[in-house]
């Protein structure tokens, strides 16, 4: 069976204050046949691989529905994914044909912030406020999510032109992605 999965982009209305949501580029896999049935543990493990790959979210447990499920073109089904750290993570999966190959998206997120949209958010918002460009990192570069822990805070580097930095502290307002920063 092959897997393919795409991710799209949801973006909310967003300040310079305020996000949500999420996007990230695709990756296709290749799996082992099975028959004209569906292996859900072969699709559980490709969609935590590939959550584990693209977002840097590790730890993650996915649940698709256990039943037998026949491969059927245009047949869809959901899956949970939820990280270890918190969160929730709604994955559509979609039969490309009878043969087992199958496509997944991310339909739904839950609890999380965005990292690129946070940066580009606070390099927007510091335009705005100082006049200059900035080039806004949050994070490692691996993780594309934060968890959203009302009340919690992760930080940013906020680079100028001239080479120069100042520390970006981000605090989430909620468990919808919305955040407030200051630069420190």
């Amino acid at each position: 069976m092959n897997v393919t999965k795409s991710w799209f982009t949801t973006v909310r209305s967003f300040t310079a204050a305020t996000l949500s949501c999420f996007g990230v580029l695709g990756l296709a896999l290749a799996l082992a046949g099975c028959g004209t049935k569906l292996d859900m543990s072969v699709i559980d493990k490709s969609i935590s691989d590939g959550l584990a790959s693209q977002l840097g979210l590790e730890n993650v447990s996915v649940t698709c529905p256990q039943e037998t499920r026949a491969a059927k073109a245009g047949d869809t089904f959901e899956c949970e994914a939820k990280p270890q750290e918190g969160g929730r993570l709604v994955v559509k999966v979609t039969q490309k044909d009878d043969q087992g190959n199958i496509n997944w998206e991310m339909v739904k997120i839950e609890g999380f912030v965005n990292l690129k949209l946070a940066e580009e958010a606070i390099t927007k918002g510091l335009k705005e406020q100082a006049g200059a460009d900035f080039t806004v990192t949050c994070g490692d570069g691996a993780k594309k999510l934060q968890v959203a822990q009302p009340g919690g805070t992760f930080d940013c580097k906020a680079t100028a032109a001239d080479g120069s930095t100042q520390d970006v502290t981000v605090t989430m307002k909620d468990t919808e992605g919305n955040i407030n920063w200051a630069v420190q």
